[in-house]
């Protein structure tokens, strides 16, 4: 903690001579319920410590990556096609990174999105300013976008990023708008951070999965990441399975923009454990072959825009048969981050 406090000594009366501004952070509960904070920002922040993934790559969306000094260990590795991270040094976990290490970078922001409240408070007290950030749930998402273009100076880029998102997430909203609630799919989603994690009021792909004309059995269980249990899941008998997969998780490596399309094997391999899971085996997702993963990428965050387009046309294919979200993604990568699309974004493919 000596480090901290003395950090704080030398530095606080250089920022405290920048523009400071209040603006609205979202706190999502473990219930889901959306709270709001009043948080003060410098306006604009000169150095920032980035500890989520989604928030890496909105920055890097609205130009604003050079102001960016520090990262954590899951944004280098899952996040590196935005080549500007690769260089940086890390502060290790989002959840519990080196509060030391933070505070000698002297940042004048750091934007978290789990980070421990005791930690959290370690930096207010050391005179730096914190903001979370989720940039993954839909429900305020571009909300957190446009915020972040008032806090660095881009509201014209941000609203036109924003903008972007929107159009794409009402083309699916307004195809699937007058489906009958008969015709709806009822679909088990599993988290990519766990076996039997599902999605619930709060999580970032449950309005993906209402608007793409779905019901999420977790939904009653009425939690963001409920946990359920295979015979619950049996008893549901969902019509489609959907698994999103992080870099890593189940031997599922990443280098560049997405799977490695060498990995379509491991991919391959990951569908067929998920669909001889003895709770899964008999439900209707896979006797008729409905089940499908994606990458995490794409199913919460900006990039969510072709998430819900894979959704669409796996649980409506017949609303859908024009859209081609491959199509969507290489747009968006090249018009927002200056990317070409590369490898294996959802299996199968086709």
């Amino acid at each position: 903690m000596a480090a901290v406090l003395l950090a704080a000594a030398v530095w606080p009366a250089v920022a405290a001579q920048q523009k400071r501004i209040t603006v609205t952070e979202y706190f999502v509960t473990p219930q889901g319920e959306i709270e709001k904070r009043a948080v003060r920002v410098p306006c604009p922040p000169r150095r920032v410590v980035v500890l989520g993934t989604y928030q890496a790559e909105i920055l890097k969306a609205l130009g604003q990556e050079k102001r960016v000094v520090a990262v954590t260990d899951s944004i280098k590795e899952s996040r590196g096609w935005l080549k500007y991270v690769l260089n940086l040094p890390s502060v290790g976990s989002a959840g519990t990174p080196n509060i030391e290490k933070i505070v000698s970078l002297k940042p004048d922001l750091v934007l978290e999105w789990n980070l421990k409240p005791e930690l959290r408070n370690k930096l207010t007290r050391a005179g730096i300013p914190v903001m979370r950030v989720y940039g993954y749930k839909a429900d305020f998402l571009l909300e957190e976008i446009q915020t972040l273009g008032l806090i660095f100076n881009c509201r014209e880029r941000a609203n036109a990023y924003a903008a972007y998102i929107k159009k794409h997430w009402r083309i699916v909203q307004e195809r699937t708008k007058n489906l009958k609630s008969n015709q709806k799919v009822k679909v088990y989603w599993e988290d990519s951070t766990s076996d039997w994690r599902s999605a619930g009021p709060g999580h970032g792909a449950y309005p993906l999965i209402k608007w793409a004309g779905g019901i999420s059995i977790a939904s009653e269980r009425r939690l963001a990441n409920p946990i359920v249990t295979p015979e619950w899941v049996a008893a549901r008998n969902p019509q489609v399975i959907i698994k999103s997969v992080s870099p890593g998780f189940a031997g599922v490596t990443t280098s560049g923009i997405g799977f490695e399309a060498k990995t379509s094997n491991e991919l391959k391999k990951l569908q067929q454990r998920l669909m001889s899971r003895p709770a899964l085996k008999n439900t209707s997702a896979v006797k008729q072959k409905r089940v499908y993963l994606i990458s995490s990428e794409i199913s919460h965050g900006p990039g969510s825009i072709v998430g819900a387009y894979y959704l669409s046309k796996w649980l409506h294919p017949e609303l859908f048969r024009d859209v081609n979200p491959e199509a969507v993604h290489r747009e968006m990568l090249k018009k927002f981050y200056g990317e070409e699309l590369k490898g294996v974004w959802v299996y199968p493919s086709k």
